[in-house]
């Protein structure tokens, strides 16, 4: 369970970054962990009654049981555009850019390539994210994993992740 606790906090880190007032590299570049009360997980209507429930008690088991994992991830925004993500003694690697308002996210896993830009709110030592059904989608369908989820779920993506969103707070350590 820890595994799979661990790599839900992962994806939320890879996947919530969002919503940025007037951030800058400089604002971003160290290291950075997740505050596991402030996860929010908000599914849409198209998401199936049983992967619905699945998330839903991931998420309370996140903030209850997995706290102390999901807090001990961390990732940290290096200069040069470098991207460090550690959760449970593993570390992964990828990229960061930041445009105005619009941080991008890029990861390989098992030869996928993965692009999420997001938006990212900063106040001081405290970063808020979230990450939009839209944004979800794109990166997805960038990646061809959009043809293997439906394959898998006979569901059209796009209809399955509407009104879908995650957030969470982030603080620099």
């Amino acid at each position: 369970m820890k595994k799979v606790i661990g790599g839900i906090a992962a994806l939320a880190i890879l996947f919530v970054v969002a919503s940025c007032g007037g951030a800058s590299e400089s604002d971003l570049v160290g290291k950075w962990s997740v505050d596991p009360a402030s996860v929010n997980i908000e599914l849409g209507d198209g998401v199936p009654a049983e992967m619905k429930a699945m998330v839903e008690s991931a998420e309370k088991e996140m903030k209850s049981e997995g706290a102390k994992e999901v807090e001990a991830t961390t990732i940290e925004f290096k200069e040069g555009g470098k991207l460090v993500i550690s959760a449970e003694g593993d570390e992964q690697e990828g990229t960061w850019s930041l445009d105005g308002d619009n941080l991008t996210l890029g990861m390989e896993e098992g030869g996928q390539k993965l692009d999420i830009t997001v938006e990212v709110e900063m106040s001081g030592d405290s970063m808020t994210a979230t990450l939009t059904a839209e944004s979800i989608m794109k990166a997805l369908k960038d990646s061809g994993m959009d043809q293997m989820i439906k394959a898998q779920t006979g569901t059209e993506l796009d209809k399955m992740v509407e009104g879908t969103s995650i957030s969470v707070t982030f603080n620099k350590k």
